[in-house]
């Protein structure tokens, strides 16, 4: 899941630093339907941390979308 929402995510959005968020959502997951966000690093080729949220909203809402798949 983490590879696959960074190659194919619902949104980019910019992190604190240089960092970049891919989010994601799936509707079945071991623990429901939820949004996957992946933190990492695109000039280290380095994953930060990633997780599971049913509030992904909050996150794309407070922080800048740098690019968004058309739908």
């Amino acid at each position: 899941m983490i590879i696959e929402t960074i190659e194919d995510p619902d949104f980019i959005v910019e992190g604190h630093k240089r960092e970049l968020l891919a989010v994601r959502h799936y509707d079945v997951t071991p623990v429901g339907s939820k949004d996957m966000v992946v933190v990492y690093r695109e000039d280290k080729g380095l994953v930060i941390t990633a997780f599971l949220t049913s509030k992904a909203h909050k996150i794309i809402e407070k922080r800048r979308v740098i690019w968004q798949k058309v739908r």
